[in-house]
């Protein structure tokens, strides 16, 4: 974890003064969190992304940008018509914060679009600028690269313009209010031009009694204390221990750093052969890739000991993703790699690893920390996220004629070190790497996006490789 500045320290300091005694990530006990039964109770998760957002709002690390473009017969009245349908159905998008007796709830408020004089562009959530005919993508920067205040703007920012068949959307939302889980319900209305609703509601768990809730939270500390959270556990990209206090390691977290993105496509044909080496070994495709970021953490930072973060979805059925905004977890994972074991091996040890961690997946990260801190722990070493993840429009079912298409747009904060994801859609598979640089290492970033769609080209041919063998390999392909 980066050191802070003595500055750094004494803001953070103060605003965790100002916004009660509970660090950094916590979320204060409250039974209503756990299964909210009405439109605006947070849920667990939504209250860990509330503190974040309140020790520091200016910050725009949990801005998400996208621009969707629509072909064919979509007309700028009918993708209007559409966002409309959206922030009517979509309560947690029209929605302000409001924060009583330290509880913050949501208040839906009533925003009306503007057209601008010509009637080819139209905004929601947004001030007069943002209706000129400025550059798209320098729109879309913008927009996502301004802090929400979220005690009296909606976490929503819609741009439409365009004309001749071809209508653009600049779409910019707050992480409190979605997740990975929410796309198929908002992208899907906007691109299908109906209510989508909550499509995926039979296939989430049901939440859990009380008593279940507490035993679970019980074995996830066990097994954070067991793995992750121990105190042997270094820093992946200096190999070093951790310095700062307990005390001190509660605010590290905090430091968001200006960061730098890249993306590399992965090869169709090496992700078929793949799917098979997932068979192979007994862990799903999605597993594997996560595996194979431990073995490019190895060739990247030389730690085979080593955390990865991984995000998952935490939503549970009675959580409507219009009604209940943010309900993705965290899953830290602690890694060994053994040089001298063979890659099928490695790769069936990281299967392992993954699916002891992931029994754990339904506890919030929030009790977790509440955990650790309160038996003096300190904050669990997180240098490098790692993430496999669908496309905002993956699975969306789109009207027949040309599709949409979506890209995002980058809010500059790299919330962590190192971040790797692989994000598919419905055609190709692209890893993207962002880093915060002055953190990482240069000869770290440079080789990233390389050394993990080589690992993917590698793999399923070097099964019977060692370890060592397979990185010698790698060397010679993506050399230091």
């Amino acid at each position: 974890m980066p050191t802070l500045t003595e500055a750094r320290l004494t803001l953070l300091r103060r605003r965790i003064a100002e916004s009660g005694d509970a660090a950094a990530g916590e979320a204060r006990p409250d039974p209503s969190a756990q299964n909210p039964d009405s439109f605006g109770q947070f849920g667990i998760a939504e209250r860990r992304m509330w503190k974040i957002y309140e020790l520091d709002p200016e910050s725009v690390s949990h801005n998400i940008g996208l621009v969707i473009e629509f072909d064919g017969d979509r007309t700028v009245e009918s993708v209007v018509a559409a966002a409309e349908l959206l922030v009517e159905r979509f309560e947690v998008l029209s929605s302000i914060v409001e924060v009583e007796a330290g509880v913050p709830h949501r208040v839906k408020v009533r925003r009306e679009g503007r057209w601008a004089a010509t009637r080819s562009v139209w905004t929601w959530g947004l001030d007069d600028a943002a209706v000129g005919s400025t550059e798209s993508d320098t729109m879309a920067t913008r927009l996502t690269r301004t802090p929400f205040d979220l005690f009296t703007e909606v976490p929503l920012r819609l741009r439409v313009s365009g004309g001749d068949g071809r209508v653009s959307m600049i779409l910019v939302v707050h992480h409190l209010a979605v997740d990975d889980t929410s796309w198929p319900s908002l992208l899907g209305t906007l691109v299908s031009g109906e209510w989508i609703g909550d499509v995926h509601a039979e296939a989430r768990p049901a939440t859990p009694d009380a008593a279940t809730a507490a035993e679970t939270t019980d074995a996830a500390v066990r097994h954070a204390l067991d793995t992750w959270a121990a105190d042997d556990v270094r820093h992946p990209l200096s190999g070093e221990l951790p310095a700062e206090s307990a005390a001190e390691s509660w605010l590290s977290p905090m430091d968001d750093r200006e960061g730098i993105k890249v993306a590399a496509a992965v090869a169709d044909e090496s992700l078929a052969a793949f799917d098979r080496v997932a068979q192979i070994v007994g862990a799903t495709p999605n597993a594997l890739l996560i595996g194979v970021c431990s073995l490019a953490a190895f060739a990247l930072t030389g730690s085979p000991d080593h955390v990865l973060v991984v995000p998952a979805d935490n939503r549970r059925r009675t959580q409507p993703p219009q009604r209940i905004g943010y309900c993705g977890n965290i899953i830290p994972m602690r890694f060994r790699v053994d040089p001298t074991a063979t890659v099928e091996r490695a790769l069936r040890d990281a299967a392992s690893v993954i699916y002891r961690a992931m029994e754990h997946s339904g506890t919030d990260f929030g009790p977790i920390l509440t955990a650790l801190r309160q038996r003096g722990g300190r904050f669990p070493v997180m240098e490098i996220m790692a993430s496999v993840r669908p496309a905002p429009l993956r699975g969306v079912a789109r009207p027949d004629g040309p599709p949409a298409t979506c890209r995002s747009v980058f809010n500059g904060i790299a919330n962590y070190p190192l971040s790797i994801a692989f994000e598919t859609d419905d055609h190709a598979t692209h890893v993207e790497v962002d880093h915060q640089p002055g953190i990482v290492p240069d000869h770290v970033a440079t080789r990233a996006t390389g050394v993990l769609t080589a690992l993917v080209d590698l793999i399923p041919s070097a099964l019977g490789s060692t370890v060592a063998e397979l990185l010698a390999d790698l060397e010679r392909r993506v050399p230091a």
